[in-house]
């Protein structure tokens, strides 16, 4: 058997026979000295040294480096899940995100794919670990004890019950994984909100880590964005924005200032005269027919419904003249505005133009020296580091769910990879459920 001072770990490495275990066991023996590995099933081993045999290191000092090893092999498990589960997975959907063009919208949904493949994947390794691991411990038990049957049927069986209720206690792991993406999909969308709520104007002052370096990061921004050219810029947006609201102002008070008006006044007093015409001609018309009317309802023996219908009659006559005349009116004086709007178009458009022009002058010079005083500090306003920070800082006092996942997940495998010193069989520590 393995010597017990060797402790839990290096016994355990030992019996597995893993190249890993060599490995580590290579890195750290003392320099100047071989690792010698003798027979399958001895598990000792021997620290051969090139120069001085007095320099092997005691037993404590070896269980020691391997239990240091232990922690270190922790450290480093716990660092890569945690990454393989969160920054692993930003950094892959940033580049997807990317790649494909999408918005930024589009970032959530392709972290949950990523984060959908991982628990895909965590199912999948459980699977290969028990198909790989049991086989070797089942092998292991028949090399070891051969023919002594009852001690390999008594090896065997832990092996199928330590790997039956690790593919549990594994398996189980992806409904935690999911849950950590929740909690970390929550906490994200809480960082973020500090952002948008403090500093939305500026994305690039959140990759800073310190505040000073968000602060000199924001003023950066705000030099660059207060230049004369850039209020030159922002003004002429501004005034593009409002131009169309005055534009309608600007062509009535053109069209009043040109001859178009005058030119519309002459024709416009012929189309009157036209009208009033129009008017008096029908009025006559339904006045001698409403005579006549009258003179032939006395001849035929002066019934008195004959005046009613006269009377109604001559009524619809001048609706119908209303109308027609009002009619052509509109249409003539139409007529005549489009004919004057032709004849002085040039001189309209050049009102209308030089007009707008001299406004925008005005607007934009009064934007620029209104905002060029007041563009530092108000771009500053925009963006309050301090506040963030405290924010964010409220985040950081939170436990990271993935640290607690990655340990958990080390002690699982940690322990189900014991071995009972003496016998080399699987130590089932797992519970049933």
């Amino acid at each position: 058997g393995v010597p017990m001072a060797y402790g839990p770990t290096m016994r355990r490495l030992l019996h597995r026979r893993s190249a890993a275990a060599l490995l580590l066991l290579a890195q750290i023996a003392p320099s100047g000295q071989a690792v010698e590995v003798r027979g399958r099933d001895s598990g000792r081993l021997a620290l051969r040294d090139q120069g001085d045999v007095d320099t092997i290191p005691t037993s404590a000092e070896i269980a020691e480096k391997w239990d240091q090893m232990d922690e270190f092999l922790k450290i480093m498990f716990t660092l890569a899940c945690k990454w393989k589960h969160g920054k692993d997975v930003h950094g892959l959907a940033a580049h997807r995100l990317k790649k494909s063009g999408e918005p930024a919208e589009a970032m959530s949904g392709i972290k949950a794919d990523v984060q959908k493949n991982n628990l895909k994947e965590l199912k999948g390794a459980c699977g290969m670990i028990v198909a790989k691991g049991k086989k070797k411990c089942r092998q292991s038990c028949a090399d070891r004890w051969g023919e002594a049957m009852k001690d390999r049927s008594d090896c065997d069986g832990k092996c199928v019950a330590a790997y039956s209720k690790f593919e549990r206690r594994c398996t189980s792991k992806a409904g935690d994984l999911s849950k950590v993406y929740e909690m970390k999909l929550k906490k994200g969308q809480a960082r973020q909100n500090c952002y948008d709520s403090h500093c939305k104007a500026y994305p690039n002052v959140w990759t800073k880590a310190e505040t000073a370096d968000m602060k000199t990061a924001l003023t950066e921004a705000c030099d660059a964005q207060c230049t004369p050219e850039q209020v030159q810029l922002r003004c002429e947006r501004k005034w593009q924005l409002e131009v169309d609201f005055l534009r309608t102002s600007v062509r009535s008070k053109c069209h009043d200032e040109s001859k178009v008006q005058s030119c519309f006044d002459g024709k416009k007093a012929a189309v009157s005269a036209d009208f009033d015409k129009c008017m008096s001609g029908g009025k006559g018309t339904c006045d001698t027919q409403f005579t006549e009317c009258q003179s032939k309802g006395e001849a035929a023996s002066a019934l008195k419904k004959g005046e009613e219908f006269c009377a109604s009659r001559k009524k619809l006559c001048l609706e119908q003249v209303d109308k027609n005349c009002l009619a052509d009116n509109e249409k003539a004086l139409e007529v005549a505005k489009t004919d004057c709007e032709k004849e002085h178009d040039e001189a309209f458009d050049k009102c209308e133009e030089d007009t707008l022009a001299k406004k925008e002058t005005e607007a934009v010079d009064k934007c620029k020296g209104d905002l060029g005083k007041s563009c530092p500090e108000d771009c500053k306003k925009k963006c309050k580091v301090d506040d963030m920070q405290t924010c964010l800082g409220n985040l950081e006092g939170q436990s990271d769910p993935a640290e607690a996942f990655c340990e958990d997940f080390w002690k699982l495998l940690h322990e189900s990879s014991e071995v009972d010193p003496m016998t080399g069989h699987p130590i089932v520590l797992l519970s049933p459920q």
